[in-house]
């Protein structure tokens, strides 16, 4: 299941996502790609990796290698200099913390958002993504389809996420991951300064640990 389900991820997820570009991949990040080669042949049984991956559509499914393959294995910000969230607090400036005033959904992504460049991850700071905001919390999204998106977010004032963001996890700087499911299915929802197993409550004095109940059954859905 979790096979099919990664794959038909790798195969949607690029409809509306940036592309991700052959040109300028260094030693490293080669490595980082081979990586991934394997990471796709031993979880998923894909033997033809390298020339699947020649293939623009399914290449440009992964952000970057350095970010993995699922939602919730981006990395936290690899910038932390005076400059490296310029851009973000530009975005914010010009649009404001709602621009998404009427409820918070999937359809956000059709109606309010505006392009972001320069994350202050030095992988992608040049890459153009798309943003949107809604009541004090700035999401980026990275990959999509259907209903089901994931990104990074940038959550400096509520420490807090609308019913609808079905996944988060905490990064630095307050930055998280975050996704987004057409089905429901429970995901790994933790917030800033929580640690799994704390008493409903404990962290900023009201939001409980939410996690998957069943990490073996589920796992393969909680990642989409």
């Amino acid at each position: 299941m979790k096979t099919f389900v990664t794959f038909v991820v790798l195969l949607f997820s690029v409809a509306l996502s940036p592309a991700a570009g052959l040109a300028g991949t260094n030693d490293a990040e080669a490595a980082q790609w081979q990586r991934i080669y394997e990471r796709l042949r031993t979880e998923m049984g894909i033997t033809n990796v390298e020339e699947m991956m020649k293939i623009p559509i399914f290449r440009d499914a992964i952000v970057h290698p350095a970010f993995g393959i699922y939602w919730d294995e981006v990395p936290p910000p690899t910038l932390t200099n005076a400059s490296a969230m310029a851009s973000v607090n530009a975005f914010v400036a010009t649009n404001g913390w709602t621009m998404q005033k009427d409820g918070f959904g999937p359809f956000m992504w059709v109606t309010n958002q505006k392009p972001i460049r320069g994350l202050p991850w030095k992988e992608i700071q040049d890459r153009e993504f798309r943003a949107t905001t809604h009541d004090g919390i700035l999401y980026v999204r990275f990959t999509g389809w259907h209903y089901n998106d994931s990104g990074v977010a940038f959550n400096p004032k509520t420490n807090k996420f609308p019913e609808s963001i079905l996944g988060f996890k905490p990064l630095e700087n307050h930055w998280y991951v975050w996704a987004q499911r057409d089905d429901a299915l429970k995901m790994t929802q933790i917030y800033e300064g929580q640690k799994i197993g704390q008493a409903d409550g404990a962290a900023n004095g009201s939001q409980p640990i939410r996690s998957e109940t069943n990490r073996t059954s589920s796992e393969a859905g909680s990642r989409r």
